[in-house]
């Protein structure tokens, strides 16, 4: 390792002799110069880690070389060793930031401990500029990791169906979205069933670097509720009949992740107070648990329900409510944003065209004026099932009468409901008409499977029999 180089100015040779010794003897390396201009030209060819310079001079003074030598090596620590200490050199240090004033005689230990401080601070300094150097390249690249992850997520909400378009409303959804992404507040989505809800839950978990980590949807609605607590926090063996075995509940599933909690608004009280546990501390106990299970999990909630009126009722807790909402994004419905209409049905169409290998097929004028004259009480994902029928049969009017409306619906209509089908004697397949019968179904009633079954007058079963031979998946 190099010796760290020290500079003696001084016009008195004995001086720079003692000096140059006694700090040699130490591993340092040293030179000097006998008056300011020497020792100069000396820092102009090399760096010092530390300078040691007499005040009183002949030629430049001592006070004139430090203030140039510190504008020409502003990292070499500066020691006046002076025999006529004064009160005026002494300020005249502090303002030049002089490491310390040191009077002679001075003895050689006590100089060479002056110059280990020195050189202890100048490496922390050199040191600590070198960790802001590197903290700002790392800022930069996370900067612009930061940004490409935007740029990649308004690429995919402008892309995506749900937030396909160019009106105020859709440009509004995409923003909040990109706001609140990558930070890890809650987040509770407000919007009418069919706006795509689901999907900005899941577009903000992958967007929020926890997407290595697992995205759990909790249907609160679907699931009955003397088996919610267990869905959600897990059990214990032997906490009730039948558990036989500890089982995870939702929220552990989601450690490290996001746990998606769609219509909140349908929670039973009982069990709001508990969740409260969980979002607040994050923590809660398995049924029949008796020691606390700590989780790293984002939430994100989703209702259509008006929770600030069920707050008044009583129906839901203001407290839960406060921690869930955290940030809000409202989901304007179809009906608000019909100039996306025609993009949006565009774009349904191209994937369906493969799907069902009709690339021939397109929405003729009269049929893109009924989907932009009807209020679509189901959003995106009956539109997503209007289109996805036309795709399928070709049918020419998008809403066909039926026995119980002869005319296509205008502003404020809905669809038209089927002529019910009767059970198939066996399992072949049905054939076009009886599938966009039941894609009509599926989408009035909000691919709500068992009320699709009644209204078509078949049984659940066959239903979902019917689904899994024509692949159909809900939005």
């Amino acid at each position: 390792m190099s010796r760290e180089r020290i500079l003696v100015v001084d016009d008195d040779a004995v001086i720079r002799g003692l000096l140059k010794d006694s700090l040699c003897l130490h591993e340092l390396e040293v030179a000097s110069a006998s008056d300011g201009a020497m020792a100069l030209e000396m820092a102009t060819q090399e760096e010092h880690a530390v300078a040691i310079v007499d005040l009183e001079m002949p030629g430049m003074s001592g006070t004139e070389v430090i203030r140039r030598l510190k504008k020409l090596r502003p990292h070499t620590e500066v020691i006046i060793f002076t025999g006529n200490p004064s009160f005026e050199s002494s300020i005249d240090a502090i303002h030049q930031q002089v490491f310390d004033y040191v009077c002679k005689p001075a003895d050689m230990r006590a100089m060479l401990k002056t110059v280990r401080k020195a050189l202890e601070h100048r490496r922390l300094i050199l040191e600590n500029q070198d960790l802001l150097a590197q903290l700002e390249v790392e800022r930069n690249q996370l900067q612009q990791e930061v940004n490409a992850a935007r740029r990649a997520l308004e690429y995919r909400l402008r892309s995506s169906p749900a937030f396909l378009g160019q009106t105020t409303a859709a440009e509004e959804i995409r923003h909040e979205i990109a706001k609140v992404a990558s930070s890890n507040v809650s987040v509770l989505l407000l919007g009418e069933s069919g706006t795509g809800k689901d999907v900005i839950a899941q577009l903000i978990h992958e967007s929020s670097g926890r997407d290595p980590h697992a995205f759990i949807k909790v249907n609160c609605p679907a699931i009955p509720e003397s088996l919610l607590e267990s869905e959600f926090f897990g059990y214990e063996a032997g906490a009730f009949t039948g558990a036989t075995k500890r089982k995870p509940g939702r929220f552990e599933l989601a450690a490290g992740g996001t746990i998606f909690l769609d219509e909140i608004g349908d929670l039973p009280f009982p069990l709001q107070s508990k969740l409260l546990q969980a979002v607040e501390q994050k923590q809660f106990y398995r049924v029949g648990g008796k020691k606390p299970i700590h989780v790293d999990v984002r939430i994100i909630a989703a209702t259509n329900a008006p929770l600030a009126d069920m707050i008044s009722s009583g129906r839901f807790r203001a407290d839960l409510f406060y921690r869930l909402n955290e940030f809000t994004i409202s989901i304007a419905p179809l009906r608000e944003r019909k100039e996306d209409i025609p993009l949006l049905a565009d774009h349904f169409l191209a994937e369906y065209k493969k799907q069902f290998d009709c690339p021939d097929r397109e929405i003729p004028p009269d049929a893109r004026a009924q989907l932009c004259s009807y209020d679509w009480p189901g959003n995106v994902r009956e539109l997503q099932s209007v289109i996805r029928r036309f795709a399928l049969t070709g049918q020419q009017d998008l809403f066909p009468p039926s026995r119980d409306t002869k005319s296509a619906p205008g502003n404020g209509a809905t669809l038209p409901r089927p002529a019910p089908l009767k059970e198939p004697e066996s399992g072949a397949a049905q054939g076009n008409g009886d599938l966009a019968e039941i894609l009509n179904s599926l989408s009035e009633a909000k691919w709500n499977r068992r009320q699709a079954a009644k209204a078509l007058g078949i049984s659940y079963s066959t239903l979902r029999r019917r689904i899994s031979l024509h692949n159909l998946k809900g939005m």
